[in-house]
């Protein structure tokens, strides 16, 4: 008989196994065991308890498969201020993910991430924590039902929409704790419905620790449906519900091989909202692009790094009351080489210019160069080394 076990633990997150002869437990008609609990009272308290015990199938010898993931990341920031001062950081990281096939629909998973200063301290946050030091977290720590199309997870987790994304930009990206059921029962429909109250990552203030995402403690409560019946086109349209207001996001698509359109609206309460639309073509392996925004009093990014369409590596339209904004962009791809310069012309505040190139030797190494000119707000460079296990 073989008994699998793994322990994952972090200051804020316990993630084990054990095996007692009083737990209480459900016996599966394949004679595997899952064993899940949930300590804290709505996961308020920062503790979450997964524990998997896997028995062998009598006689035929099977055991869990799990299925894991790997990241290692070199990257190196160096910003320069107003002044033309300089600060350079380069830091080692990565991320080592595991997840187990389903049992009878259900799963468990967990991603560590860590990134390390070798040389160099910036003040950014991208590449350290809040007291530019080397961090690790468990970003993720969940369990997942898989019922038909509709997949349901509790615990921290990796979350993409308009208002609440990754924003992988730096060495550790955003990561959030709560409930997600995202449901692809209804053809050509996506539905997703988020009760969230934690993150930690690269855009929060403090990116080592899984803290309250509003002051209140409250969760932020989000629900979208994505759209594409019709050929060519997307539609999707998103509430949140924030302590202070709701953010309502609309967006429609239409995209070929060739060229594509696309349209955004947002209302954020309070005589806050945001107009957008977005243009592009392609022309063999040269893409070009261009995009507007309008803001009607002020706007915020959200919870990552916002949906607008003309924000640039650095700069948004939002926080700025009454911001407008234009973007013209070119990318031109070359065997494993692309290559790329974005520009956007903000009505107020400073304009800011992308250049990007990025190699990709196969599907597992990468390495990505950004260098943003801010002018006036100063220069900003970026180096990513990815190998991917």
């Amino acid at each position: 008989m073989t008994i699998i076990l793994f322990k994952l633990i972090d200051n804020d997150c316990h993630f084990n196994t054990a095996l007692s002869r009083n737990q209480e437990y459900f016996e599966y008609k394949t004679n595997l065991i899952l064993v899940i609990k949930v300590k804290g009272d709505r996961m308020k308290s920062g503790v979450i308890t997964l524990s998997l015990i896997a028995l062998t199938a009598v006689g035929f010898g099977e055991t869990i498969e799990l299925d894991t993931t790997a990241n290692l990341r070199i990257g190196a920031i160096q910003i320069e201020d107003d002044v033309g001062k300089k600060s350079t950081t380069y830091a080692l990281g990565g991320s080592v993910g595991v997840e187990t096939k389903p049992i009878q629909g259900f799963s468990i998973g967990a991603t560590f991430y860590t990134t390390n200063a070798l040389f160099g301290k910036d003040d950014e946050g991208m590449f350290l924590g809040s007291n530019n030091n080397s961090y690790s977290i468990v970003g993720e720590a969940f369990i997942k039902a898989q019922l038909g199309k509709t997949t349901i997870k509790a615990g921290r987790q990796t979350i993409d929409t308009p208002y609440a994304d990754s924003d992988d930009i730096g060495m550790v990206p955003d990561r959030f704790e709560g409930y997600s059921l995202v449901s692809k029962d209804i053809e050509s429909t996506t539905i997703v419905l988020a009760w969230l109250d934690k993150w930690a990552g690269v855009d929060s203030e403090q990116p080592e620790k899984f803290r309250e995402m509003q002051s209140s403690g409250d969760a932020v409560l989000t629900g979208g449906v994505i759209y594409k019946g019709v050929e060519n086109t997307t539609l999707q349209a998103w509430q949140y519900k924030l302590e202070n207001r709701n953010l309502t996001y609309l967006e429609a698509g239409y995209e070929t091989e060739q060229f594509n359109l696309a349209s955004q609206y947002s209302d954020q309460d309070n005589s806050n909202s945001i107009f957008g639309v977005s243009a592009g073509v392609n022309i063999g392996d040269l893409a070009l692009s261009t995009a507007y925004n309008k803001v009607d009093g002020e706007v915020i990014n959200g919870f990552g790094g916002g949906p607008f369409f003309t924000s640039a590596e650095d700069h948004t339209v939002a926080e700025v009351t009454d911001q407008e904004a234009w973007l013209l962009g070119a990318e031109y791809s070359y065997g494993e080489f692309t290559g790329g310069v974005t520009h956007v012309n903000f009505d107020k505040g400073e304009n800011e210019t992308d250049y990007i190139l990025s190699y990709a030797m196969n599907d597992n190494f990468g390495v990505d160069v950004i260098y943003s000119d801010m002018y006036n707000d100063g220069k900003m460079t970026r180096v990513f080394a990815n190998y991917n296990f």
